[in-house]
Order: structure tokens, then C-alpha cells, then sequence
């Protein structure tokens, strides 16, 4: 039974987190990055300096955009790990499909809750 309140706690809290941090623009960003780089490189006319000036700015951006999505990540295993602290079979129920499932109905129903609550705001 703690498992499941610690799965919706985890569920709220790494989904507001995810929110918060605005992951999904980050990751948009991130794919961005790789169109112009891919775009570039299919560019006949512009020359090898330009390239690599181009190339390196990018690659810079894409580093930190990469950064951040690693960090975003990682403080979310951490998180999972600290619940497993609090419940040694947490861990083993979220990777199971039992806890799969369980984890993605109980975030379908928190995301249409907060769609419906942020709509009459």
C-alpha cells in the first residue's frame, strides 16, 4: 500500500518538475540544434570557414542544451532512488509492467485533473 501512495507521490511530484523545469521546450530546442546542424552540412555554397564557425557555435549550444536534459534526468533518478530509501520494493514496482501501468494511469489522471483545473483558471 505505500508503494502506491509513493507512486502518486512521485507521479505529482516529477510531473510538476518536468513542468517546472520546462523539459519538453528543452528537448525541442535540443532537436532544433540537430536540424540546423544537419541543414548546414547539406549547404554546397557556404564555405568550409563559415562551416566550422557554424559548427562549433552549434556544437557549444548543443553541449549545454545536452547538459541540462542530463541534469533534468538524473535528478529525477535520484529522486526515485531517495523513494526507494523510504520503501526497499519501490524500485522493483515502478520497472515491473505491473508498475508501468499503474505509473501511466495514475499520470493520465493527474495530467486530465490539472488540464481541467488550469482550464478554469
Amino acid at each position: 500500500m505505500i508503494n502506491q501512495f509513493l507512486i502518486i507521490f512521485s507521479v505529482i511530484i516529477v510531473y510538476e518538475f518536468i513542468r517546472y523545469v520546462k523539459l519538453i521546450d528543452i528537448v525541442r530546442s535540443n532537436l532544433k540544434i540537430y536540424r540546423k546542424i544537419l541543414k548546414l552540412f547539406k549547404f554546397k555554397n557556404v564555405s568550409d570557414f563559415r562551416k566550422e564557425k557554424l559548427i562549433l557555435n552549434y556544437s557549444k549550444s548543443l553541449f549545454i542544451v545536452s547538459i541540462k536534459i542530463f541534469t533534468i534526468l538524473i535528478s529525477i533518478l535520484i529522486f526515485m532512488y531517495i523513494l526507494d530509501l523510504l520503501s526497499h520494493s519501490f524500485l522493483n514496482l515502478v520497472i515491473s509492467i505491473l508498475g508501468i501501468i499503474e505509473l501511466t494511469i495514475v499520470f493520465i489522471i493527474y495530467h486530465l485533473l490539472r488540464k481541467k483545473y488550469d482550464a478554469k483558471l
